[in-house]
């Protein structure tokens, strides 16, 4: 329990629920778009789009405040309404900023992965830098599911 008292002291959160409000909003922000991604599209995405959306997902998420760890919006969506400082209170956002982060992590995850298959199937001297081998697993994928394909046909 010593721990549990410690991390919501730390965070800044002094209730279970915000904990709960905090980390449900990190899954559906960051780890929602990833996850449908790679279950219904995995062919449409690459490591490099994956690591560009939840980057630019975690840095608008971030900007946009949250009065449960007490700090004001740096990004100021449509509707935001301000601080009340009489009270001590928050800033709050009305603005559904939440979708529209979501829909960004999509666009960008597949945005940059488009662009970095294309530039590697454009410039094959580039793969020795695919450090994070995005490209070549899709490819291996490609040749396995081939041979996969020609021995079932063998078998018919």
């Amino acid at each position: 329990q010593w721990y549990q008292r410690r991390v919501a002291i730390t965070a800044g959160v002094k209730t279970v629920y915000g904990l709960y409000l905090i980390c449900s909003d990190l899954v559906y922000i960051l780890l929602f778009p990833h996850l449908v991604m790679v279950v219904h599209f995995p062919k449409l995405t690459n490591k490099y789009g994956m690591i560009a959306g939840f980057s630019v997902a975690l840095i608008l998420r971030v900007l946009s405040g949250e009065p449960v760890l007490k700090y004001n919006a740096l990004l100021k969506f449509p509707g935001y309404v301000e601080p009340d400082q009489s009270d001590g209170s928050y800033g709050r956002q009305r603005f559904p900023f939440r979708n529209l982060i979501v829909i960004l992590n999509f666009l960008i995850t597949l945005s940059v992965t488009y662009l970095s298959k294309q530039l590697f199937a454009k410039y094959p001297d580039l793969q020795k830098y695919d450090i994070l081998e995005g490209v070549k697993d899709q490819e291996t994928e490609k040749r396995e599911g081939l041979q996969n394909e020609k021995e079932g046909e063998q078998f018919l």
